[in-house]
């Protein structure tokens, strides 16, 4: 057991219900398999991130058994979203019966865990059977620097930070776990759930600051700039968070060498069934219709074609929520591309009120809407909260501002509804439903932004 052992039952519990959520979703995914179809990569990022949470506590808590199982399902997750292992009937048996294993362990932590020990070996060896050997090799090859920057080292697959550095941000975040507890209320196991839902922990590390006091190193990797980041946690001092250039990735990570163990690119394929529109909405790839890219004329999203077909509404159950007065809105997280704090921007002749204007992310025109006034409130002043969520509708960035950023949130099939919005000022066509989120039963306004941006983006 870790120095955190006495956050066990609250990792126990927490961890029930992420194994819960990764059934459901695994429900979907067989019977996906059993109709001879593609299940949604929605779901198959969901089970990589409900495992990849139940892995960070274990790991926390230090019950090695659990974090072998849990890891080594986070890992084929991981693979089977970015299309390096095909999904199959064999594959869906083999993962439940790895997470029945992991929940008869939690119902023992003292016992012996055979069961979690047992499944982790039989993940590894149908990951090893199933991998190419360019990626095999990738995944086997742990990089970590020669000398240790600041007394900190990281270790980190070829494979996972090849592709964590196509797009995003990295970050050192390093946390006094016993002063965060006593100032915030909140412990490392609810530190670890909030940084799971807005990224990933790609490893962790114990040390010690200057004033002796232990300190937990985190190297995460997210979609949130810096400023956005440091909104989203407010409770953890400035210091705490510390911006990684990638070029200065390697005075923690050795960088990759393309030559040693490389990482084979598979975007014309993904599970080499993977619909090309739905890689083009999740990847940073140029969706432009190209022989090399994968994507045909055919099947390149169209202004004309919704973001999301209703199966994929119906699928989709995490949201990226935020606040407009105090009310509480969201919208799935696939068409979240960068939150950034408030730009300035350039206006505009002639153009509505809701337009504030274009901004340039990164050599690209990015028109701004104001979120407020297309619902039809009152505007008000940008302060230090006011974020701007960066939209990617069809291929086309749009950027949405609003009063300040919440969280990711868990909506359930079930907990969705469509309920009269009494007493608020906001046309029922923009309202796709009420939800209710998984982690404290908060009410979810779920916009259906492709019609209330509908009329500007038609006019532009």
């Amino acid at each position: 057991m870790s120095e955190f052992a006495d956050l066990l039952p609250e990792f126990i519990e927490e961890s029930r219900d992420h194994l819960t959520a990764m059934e459901s979703a695994l429900v979907r995914v067989e019977s996906a398999v059993r109709e001879q179809r593609l299940p949604d990569n929605e779901l198959l990022d969901r089970l990589f991130r409900e495992a990849h949470a139940v892995y960070g506590g274990a790991e926390f808590v230090g019950i090695e058994p659990l974090e072998a199982a849990a890891g080594a399902l986070a890992d084929l997750f991981n693979f089977l979203r970015n299309g390096d292992i095909s999904i199959d009937a064999e594959i869906v048996a083999l993962s439940f019966r790895a997470i029945d294993s992991i929940r008869s362990a939690t119902e023992d932590p003292s016992g012996p865990m055979k069961g979690a020990t047992t499944a982790a070996a039989l993940i590894r060896k149908a990951i090893e059977e199933r991998l190419s050997e360019r990626v095999r090799r990738a995944a086997a090859t742990t990089l970590s620097p020669d000398e240790p920057s600041h007394g900190i080292r990281f270790s980190v697959s070829a494979y996972t930070l090849e592709r964590k550095t196509r797009r995003g941000y990295f970050y050192l975040l390093s946390i006094a776990p016993r002063h965060f507890a006593a100032t915030t209320g909140r412990t490392m196991i609810h530190l670890s759930e909030t940084l799971a839902a807005l990224g990933e922990v790609l490893d962790t590390v114990s040390g010690t600051g200057a004033d002796g006091v232990p300190l937990t190193h985190m190297l995460y990797h997210t979609m949130l700039a810096p400023e956005a980041l440091r909104l989203s946690f407010t409770d953890l001092p400035a210091e705490a968070i510390t911006p990684i250039p990638r070029e200065r990735l390697d005075a923690l990570v050795s960088p990759v060498n393309a030559d040693d163990g490389g990482i084979e690119h598979r975007e014309n394929g993904g599970l080499e069934r993977r619909r090309e529109r739905t890689q083009a909405r999740n990847t940073s790839f140029d969706t432009t219709p190209h022989p090399d890219n994968g994507i045909s004329a055919d099947t390149a999203p169209s202004p004309e074609s919704g973001v999301f077909s209703e199966t994929e509404w119906e699928q989709c159950t995490d949201f990226v929520t935020f606040f407009i007065d105090r009310e509480l809105y969201a919208v799935p997280i696939f068409l979240v591309h960068d939150i950034k704090k408030m730009l300035p921007c350039s206006r505009l002749p002639n153009q509505p009120a809701a337009v504030l204007g274009v901004v340039n992310l990164r050599g690209s025109v990015v028109p701004l809407f104001d979120l407020r006034r297309l619902l039809g409130l009152s505007p008000r002043p940008f302060d230090g909260k006011t974020v701007v969520i960066i939209l990617d509708l069809g291929g086309k960035m749009n950027g949405l501002v609003v009063d300040a950023i919440s969280d990711v949130a868990t909506i359930e099939p079930q907990a969705k509804q469509s309920a009269p919005l009494l007493g608020r000022n906001i046309a029922a066509d923009y309202v796709r439903f009420i939800g209710t989120s998984r982690k404290n039963g908060e009410f979810l306004i779920v916009l259906d932004i492709e019609k209330v941006l509908a009329p500007l983006l038609a006019d532009s």
